[in-house]
């Protein structure tokens, strides 16, 4: 084989030789091999520059041999060391900067100097860290000569926004701490212990606001800082029972001496009138605060407060109506009777401005603001609230029976229906119906209007009065500005009407029975007969799906 001569200078390499009459004709590949096992294999060798060298010295080696010519040297550049090269891209948030590295073949690998300018000619000004540095430099050292390697080394600070402020009780609420009776020492419960009672007294602290936050900024990789949004505002609720403490404008004092209510919101205390039991003797009650029974309350009685109700024993055939929080420790039972004058009506009514607590109902007329929350069964009640839970813990296994049931957001029990088929129909469309009367109101507007601006443009048409025109135009602007105006609102309300159902559901733990009529938005679903199961409205269709 030819005998060649390398001489690397300035990141190249360069092959010569001299060809004479004794000289065979050069092969590329053979040198292209000679190269990549020689000192110089960490290379980039050069195929075009050596296919041409070797075409042309063949033609001169030819004419050499043919003319009897003298000794000719010839050379070319057979490799060259290549140096790495980096880029970089910046995602769209401006909160990562990614490096695109491709390693050096015989030349110079990226340092940290090199990436810092790299970044700063890019206008990145922030977020570098040198953990992803190292990093890319080891994963660069360990690549094979030539190789794409991609990885962060800066990221932005992302803003952190505000927390809202809320309301915190700083006394244990009555209403909490009677849900579950007392357990004895044998494990048994007394249903009609309800504990002690316990009373705020004057000038002690009820109610904290928890301030809300500003947030803390942040800052993007070009070192523009990003606002955090700041938590909102809530007002300390006042009323006459509570005043704002001369120390602390965050903290509510008791008014007066009484029993704590809170809903989430604000927070009264009450008067307490407590009893043994309500019965004839006793006579009605209505009283403005909270009340107390601790026994049963027998048939026909009422009994309405302003604030809690709590009964520790059995309610039978009465009417209870309470502002705040109904609990019954024991159950409710009453009758479906008929008369002249009220038809078929029941003789057990249960409302609440807020939650019902019981142990189980029967023919009974519940209607709570918020939760029904009932511990063991229900049987042929008319329910109204926005959800019903029925059983206990985290997987509720308590029993429907019969009855109707007109809900917002979800029903959740162990068994609804029975296998004698008694009727049971669940709706869900307690809130569904307002939007759509809401979204009947808004089309029924718009309509209104586009009829008025139809009739006007008949107007602006038909005039040939130039300052009649001029009187129309800004009627007709208006209008039709009020009618995109309206018409955003309508799409607006149908999107978070659909976002709301979404949510909606009825979760059946334990079986579901047949006959159980089911209605969410238009459309209507019988159950058959199915073990754990969900109702929901699925792809614009109610569905019962298995619960998984």
């Amino acid at each position: 084989m030819q005998n060649f001569e390398y001489k690397f200078s300035k990141k190249q390499l360069t092959l010569s030789t001299i060809l004479n009459q004794e000289s065979e004709p050069l092969d590329a590949s053979a040198i292209t091999k000679q190269l990549q096992q020689s000192e110089y294999s960490n290379l980039e060798v050069q195929i075009d520059n050596i296919a041409k060298f070797v075409k042309s010295a063949n033609i001169k080696l030819a004419d050499i041999k043919k003319n009897k010519l003298p000794p000719k040297p010839i050379e070319t550049i057979a490799a060259k060391a290549v140096d790495a090269m980096i880029s970089i891209s910046i995602d769209k948030e401006k909160m990562s900067v990614e490096a695109q590295v491709t390693t050096p073949i015989g030349g110079i690998h990226i340092d940290l100097a090199v990436i810092k300018k790299t970044c700063i000619n890019s206008g990145v000004r922030y977020g570098l860290k040198s953990s992803l540095i190292k990093e890319l430099l080891t994963l660069c050292k360990e690549a094979e000569p030539g190789t794409l390697v991609t990885h962060e080394i800066a990221k932005g600070l992302h803003e952190v926004n505000g927390n809202n402020a809320y309301l915190t009780p700083l006394v244990e609420l009555f209403s909490e701490s009677f849900r579950n009776p007392k357990e004895q020492a044998d494990g048994s419960v007394d249903l009609k212990d309800l504990g002690n009672i316990d009373t705020v007294t004057q000038d002690q602290p009820v109610l904290e606001k928890i301030p809300y936050t500003s947030g803390t900024e942040g800052m993007n990789v070009f070192g523009e800082s990003i606002p955090a949004i700041p938590g909102k505002d809530i007002k300390l609720p006042l009323n006459p029972s509570v005043k704002v403490s001369p120390d602390n404008p965050n903290l509510l004092l008791a008014n007066k001496e009484g029993l704590v209510r809170f809903d989430g919101k604000e927070l009264v205390i009450d008067d307490v009138f407590m009893l043994p039991e309500l019965d004839p003797q006793k006579g009605h009650v209505k009283f403005k605060g909270s009340v107390v029974i601790q026994g049963d309350v027998s048939p026909d009685m009422k009994l309405t407060a302003t604030g809690d109700v709590v009964i520790g024993g059995f309610v039978e055939s009465a009417v209870i109506k309470c502002g705040g929080e109904l609990t019954i420790l024991s159950g409710a039972s009453g009758r479906i009777e008929e008369d002249k004058t009220n038809g078929q009506h029941y003789t057990c009514i249960l409302q609440s401005g807020g939650q019902i607590n019981l142990d189980f109902a029967n023919q009974c007329e519940i209607t709570a603001k918020t939760l029904v929350n009932v511990k063991r069964q229900v049987s042929h009640c008319i329910i109204t609230a926005n959800s019903l839970k029925v059983g206990q813990g985290k997987k509720p296994k308590g029993q429907i029976t019969g009855g109707r049931f007109l809900l917002c957001k979800t029903l959740e029990a162990g068994t609804i229906g029975t296998e004698s088929n008694v009727a049971t129909d669940i709706s869900m469309n307690r809130t569904y119906d307002i939007f759509i009367n809401k979204e009947i109101e808004l089309a029924d507007w718009i309509q209104e209007m586009v009829t008025r601006r139809e009739n006007l443009e008949v107007s602006y048409n038909s005039t040939m009065d130039p300052n009649k025109k001029l009187e129309l135009e800004p009627q007709l602007t208006m209008l039709q500005s009020k009618i995109e105006r309206y018409t955003g609102y309508r799409a607006e309300l149908i999107k978070k009407r659909r976002e709301y159902m979404d949510n909606v559901f009825v979760k059946v733990n334990t079986k579901l029975y047949p006959k159980v009529s089911f209605f969410m938005t238009d459309n209507a679903v019988i159950s058959e007969e199915k073990g754990p199961s969900v109702i929901k409205i699925d792809d614009f269709e109610l569905k019962i799906l298995p619960l998984i």
